[in-house]
């Protein structure tokens, strides 16, 4: 096997993996626990371990959505926090956020395997905490320059349809020329995808993926896929 398709491989295990977790909380009814993730997290997924000055700097005067944030808005370390603070326009989207602050029993473990930081119920700029679907963005056309989705497309929604409903409303919202992050994915192949609305949903878009393994703990980064979705026109 190659390295490019054992690298395929690793990552469709991954996804078999997140499918057979799907059904245990699914037969179970159990709530989907939230996460908190830190922003030296988002750095080494999205942007490559850049420094926190630099990707604050690289993001004014961009609007940037965190699509399926969890409680992150509510971490004190956080993405979200910290472009608060730096006077960056980032909105964290999660239908959780409608209710509230809400931390569930498993949740606090969560988000400190998950390398969360302190949790604060009154965070500063929690309006920008948004409780909607990834379908239906309250966002105007080509208004966003960019979209980061960790652990939720792929992960938690995986169904084709839904899917292609989810890409096509980034696509209405991107700017030309932003794109979208996502962290984990499987292997993209068009040929592979038995919706044909999906294949053209992502025709618009330019397509990077890049194989993640071997940084520790497995937990956070398992063997699987960062894509970046670059909008073409």
């Amino acid at each position: 096997m190659t390295k490019s398709n054992r690298e395929i491989a690793l990552a469709a295990a991954t996804f078999r993996t997140a499918k057979r977790l799907r059904r245990v909380y699914n037969r179970f009814s159990f709530p989907v626990i939230s996460t908190g993730r830190s922003f030296a997290y988002y750095r080494k997924l999205f942007f490559d371990g850049q420094p926190e000055a630099a990707v604050l700097n690289a993001l004014q005067g961009k609007r940037v959505l965190d699509v399926g944030c969890g409680l992150t808005p509510y971490v004190d370390d956080s993405m979200f926090q910290a472009c608060y603070r730096a006077g960056i326009e980032f909105y964290g989207v999660d239908p959780k956020l409608s209710d509230g602050f809400k931390l569930g029993l498993f949740d606090r473990a969560k988000i400190r395997a998950t390398g969360g930081g302190k949790m604060n119920p009154h965070p500063p700029g929690i309006e920008r905490g948004i409780g909607t679907m990834a379908h239906e963005l309250p966002f105007d056309d080509a208004s966003v320059d960019m979209i980061l989705s960790c652990y939720l497309l792929f992960i938690w929604i995986d169904d084709e349809a839904a899917l292609e409903a989810i890409f096509r409303e980034f696509e209405r919202v991107l700017k030309p020329g932003g794109d979208i992050r996502v962290f984990p994915a499987p292997h993209i192949d068009p040929v592979t995808l038995q919706r044909e609305g999906l294949v053209q949903s992502l025709q618009a878009f330019a397509i990077e993926q890049q194989y993640f393994s071997g940084l520790a703990p497995v937990t956070r980064f398992p063997p699987a896929y960062r894509l970046i979705l670059g909008k073409t026109d």
